[in-house]
């Protein structure tokens, strides 16, 4: 009887085991089987994915990028006094005057004598300019420099010019309000003209800015003149500084109307600016005061992601002329 009862047993087990929860197979005395697990319950897992990804858009609409500060024209301290004996410079080649021929003025040498002004490379310097063209900065004055150095480029024509140099700090600051460190004169290339002009009327100098400005030139750049002939007093004659470019809605302006002191440009942006300084009358009208030189306008470069020029070398006779500089006198 008993072994007929064994396969109707083992029969109502394999039902239940199919029929029933796994724990039919443990009563019936089967083995765990491998069941695939219960499914997950509602919402989980695929609710807290599309969670996270609301969250991730919410966050990234809500986080916006800074504004740019905006770009500053604002006015600057002034650079120590030179220590006496103070700087003087001299143009001594050409001569004022000299008439210079036409097949001779590319390659004429210009000589100056500087005295009490130290020099050397990425440091204190002299400017040197002719016909108003940017300037180029002697770090070694003793150094040969050609009148076609000084032009940029352009042919030097028949007629006058105009050779201005005065010492610059480090910073490309100038040396102001000192009269022996001012030197200008004028020369002729080809005939001498019968009407020169006239150097004792009032004279604005460009000296900065100039040219490309790259990384961290491009953070603070100096806005820097001469004056000769001329003082600056308020409500009297000033210099008028314009500034155009990218991230300036209209312009910058300022009024200069004292002697001294550089402006500097902030937060500029990438791309071209220019600068405008023009020497006006005071008062209300505000005119132009006339001369060759009284309205200046250079175009500058800003690139904050380039990596700045290296400095070129000294040359020995740098080096020889610094330390000569150096020595009392």
């Amino acid at each position: 009887m008993l072994r007929r009862m064994k396969p109707i047993a083992k029969l109502v087990c394999l039902i239940a085991t199919v029929s029933a929860a796994p724990l039919a197979s443990f009563a019936c005395g089967g083995a765990e089987t491998n069941l695939p697990p219960p499914p997950p319950a509602p919402g989980n897992g695929v609710a807290s994915a599309s969670a996270s990804s609301s969250s991730s858009a919410v966050t990234s609409a809500t986080v916006a990028t800074p504004p740019l500060p905006a770009a500053a024209l604002v006015l600057g301290p002034q650079g120590d006094p030179p220590p006496a004996p103070l700087p003087t410079v001299k143009i001594t080649a050409p001569t004022s005057g000299q008439v210079i021929a036409a097949d001779k003025a590319a390659d004429f040498i210009v000589k100056l004598d500087v005295k009490n002004w130290q020099t050397a490379m990425g440091s204190q310097h002299v400017h040197l300019i002719m016909d108003n063209h940017p300037y180029k900065p002697l770090y070694d004055t003793k150094a040969p420099v050609k009148l076609s150095d000084l032009m940029n480029g352009d042919p030097i024509n028949e007629g006058e010019h105009i050779l201005v140099a005065f010492p610059s700090r480090g910073n490309h600051e100038s040396v102001k309000n000192l009269k022996d460190a001012l030197a200008i004169l004028s020369f002729w290339v080809g005939k001498k003209g019968t009407t020169p002009t006239d150097l004792k009327k009032p004279m604005l100098i460009f000296s900065r800015p100039k040219g490309d400005y790259k990384g961290m030139q491009a953070s603070h750049v100096i806005v820097d003149f001469q004056l000769a002939n001329v003082t600056l007093a308020e409500g009297k004659e000033h210099v008028h500084i314009t500034v155009t470019g990218p991230g300036i809605a209209d312009k910058l302006e300022a009024k200069a109307e004292k002697f001294g002191p550089p402006y500097f440009l902030d937060n500029l942006q990438n791309g071209a600016y220019t600068v405008k300084l023009e020497l006006m009358t005071g008062g209300a009208d505000m005119k132009l005061i006339p001369g060759a030189w009284n309205s200046t306008t250079r175009t500058i470069r800003i690139d904050h992601d380039a990596q700045p020029d290296p400095m070129p070398m000294a040359s020995a006779s740098a080096t020889a002329s610094s330390s000569a500089s150096a020595k009392p006198k």
